[in-house]
């Protein structure tokens, strides 16, 4: 924390729009398969973004009566309990996700700030390492909570450079997507020369 601390002063708190908070319980009566709103949680953000696949939807009630935990685009989530899962982050990137997220969450909005940036930050093993130091807890019980995240401290630069930043490293992961594509046709053509040998 010291390395940051001596180029910036400034922490997560001071870049929020909103006060950080955590999702909501969910009972099984709950769950409808004819809601509109998914309902996040920590399962679903567990590959570092939020992933529908294994989400289940919500009623319609149960999601108006938690319109205050809802998720928007540029919102950040952070699992904030269990071995493994602790710290990771889902960056809500869609502005059609409809989403109420789980008490085992917790949501941050910023303000003047590069919601990417910030999600590239999260991911960084220095932060996670803050995470790691910050939790309490024993064994697989482990928690962090609002008001131990907003005191970490946060990379202040300015919009420019951030988005500079992000486009470094959106390239970066893009030439590595590029690269696994070869490879997976690498690797087909590899298996159609054996396949046909075998034959």
């Amino acid at each position: 924390m010291e390395q940051l601390e001596k180029i910036t002063n400034k922490k997560i708190k001071h870049f929020i729009s909103e006060p950080i908070v955590l999702g909501k319980s969910v009972s099984p009566s709950d769950y409808d398969d004819n809601g509109d709103y998914f309902y996040v949680s920590m399962a679903n953000i567990k590959n570092w973004k939020f992933e529908s696949d294994d989400a289940k939807l919500i009623s319609k009630e149960y999601s108006r009566q938690n319109e205050n935990k809802t998720v928007a685009k540029g919102d950040i989530l952070i699992a904030r309990s269990g071995e493994g899962t602790i710290g990771k982050v889902a960056l809500i990137d869609d502005d059609e996700l409809q989403g109420v997220f789980a008490d085992f969450t917790m949501r941050i909005r910023l303000k003047n700030y590069n919601p990417l940036f910030a999600y590239y930050y999260f991911r960084t093993e220095y932060f996670q390492y803050l995470i790691e130091v910050n939790k309490k807890g024993l064994g697989n019980n482990t928690n962090i909570f609002p008001s131990q995240i907003q005191e970490l401290p946060m990379i202040d630069i300015s919009l420019e450079k951030q988005q500079k930043i992000v486009d470094e490293i959106k390239a970066k992961l893009d030439k590595q997507e590029e690269m696994k594509e070869k490879i997976e046709s690498e690797r087909n053509k590899i298996d159609e020369i054996i396949e046909k040998a075998i034959k």
